[in-house]
């Protein structure tokens, strides 16, 4: 798709005003899905499973939603990644059952991939080739924002004291911020940037944006990176359980690594031009590396705090930093596609490595946090064979 480049203007506001609702609703649901999954009776292997069921639709449809997209449809997809989250989430209020657990959860994502999708790929299309880092880190800010709210809010909303939780009370909370999402693009439904559409979107296209050097290393960064954050918001509520911490200290938790991520965020463009793309990943993964290992031995509310405060910071790097390389080394006839192909990765890392930490906890939730260190020392490894600089 070939789309010329706008001046930022009210689209770009718009965008980033339903990334931050989309974002916090979502973040809002899932940790109370763990907490309903474990006053169902679920155990750990459970609670990863159905964790893991979220990114299970958006694995199989990414690519084949990213070529709709692809044909100029990224303000719709907004509008229907708003509205499918805000159905699927009225339904978890008046369904309590693992059977609408595993339903609930991929549909959930199946919105949640429309509105990114939708969102970045009008960001990649609409920006001037400088000003990526800029604007996705402006749409990750934003993310960052909606991650920082919504478990905060939902966390205090839904406490009862103890480790007693009052999940319906947190999923009204999430109902608001997704009618807000989709009031925010309303006005971009069926409404298409005028573009052409040069090649043939088949599996050769498929091919061809897989052959574009770097590309598969951007994707193994950018979907490790999302495990990371993802585990962290299943599991964390779990160990917080553990330790005796209520729910309101676990949104806190959330809260801190988020507002973390929108620190790094705010001067990713600038970092990376002094220190390049190669240098700030390396870092980020290091630290995050660092983090994860001391999270799984750390037990005081305020040290665990400060910890995932660095380790958030730092985890703030790798998606704003990914989507910046693969949109630069996209062919701009196949951006969508190209887009969808890493949101694939990265639902891949959401349904493979919360499973796997949910089989491997039940020999302690400590085991959860050494496989993300892995990750993240394979990661390091990839960013160092694929990139110069």
């Amino acid at each position: 798709m070939k789309a010329a480049r706008t001046s930022d203007s009210r689209w770009l506001l718009l965008v980033l005003l339903n990334s931050g609702f989309i974002q916090a609703g979502v973040y809002v649901v899932r940790p109370m899905i763990t907490y309903r999954a474990v006053d169902l009776g679920a155990d750990a292997t459970l609670v990863g499973l159905v964790g893991s069921a979220f990114a299970l639709a958006p694995l199989l449809f990414a690519i084949v939603m990213g070529k709709w997209v692809d044909k100029g449809r990224d303000g719709t997809a907004l509008v229907v990644g708003s509205g499918v989250s805000l159905a699927v989430t009225l339904g978890l209020i008046f369904f309590e059952s693992f059977s609408f657990l595993f339903i609930a959860m991929p549909l959930l994502g199946i919105g949640h991939l429309f509105a990114m999708l939708g969102g970045q790929t009008m960001i990649a299309n609409r920006s001037a080739d400088p000003k990526y880092e800029r604007n996705f880190g402006l749409l990750t800010f934003y993310a960052s924002v909606g991650h920082a709210v919504g478990p905060f809010f939902g966390g205090v909303l839904a406490d009862r004291g103890g480790v007693e939780v009052d999940v319906n009370a947190a999923l009204w909370f999430a109902i608001a911020l997704f009618v807000g999402a989709a009031l925010s693009v309303i006005s971009m439904f069926r409404k298409t940037l005028k573009v052409h559409i040069g090649a043939s979107l088949d599996a050769g296209a498929v091919r061809k944006v897989l052959a574009v050097k770097g590309y598969k290393s951007a994707i193994f960064v950018a979907g490790s990176s999302t495990a990371v954050v993802d585990v962290m918001l299943i599991f964390l509520p779990l160990l917080g359980r553990q330790l005796g911490f209520g729910s309101t200290q676990i949104g806190i938790l959330l809260a801190v690594r988020a507002l973390a991520s929108m620190g790094v965020r705010v001067v990713l463009g600038r970092i990376s031009d002094r220190f390049g793309m190669k240098r700030i990943l390396n870092t980020g993964a290091l630290v995050t590396l660092l983090g994860v290992i001391a999270i799984a031995f750390v037990t005081d509310f305020y040290l665990l705090a400060l910890v995932i405060a660095i380790t958030g910071f730092a985890m703030g790097i790798g998606q704003p930093a990914t989507m910046a390389w693969v949109s630069r080394i996209s062919d701009p006839d196949h951006r969508g596609l190209a887009i969808s192909i890493r949101l694939t990765s990265n639902r891949l890392g959401q349904v493979v490595v919360p499973a796997v930490a949910g089989s491997i906890a039940t020999a302690g939730l400590g085991s959860v946090f050494f496989l993300l260190a892995a990750l993240q020392a394979a990661s390091i490894a990839v960013t160092n064979r694929a990139l110069k600089t």
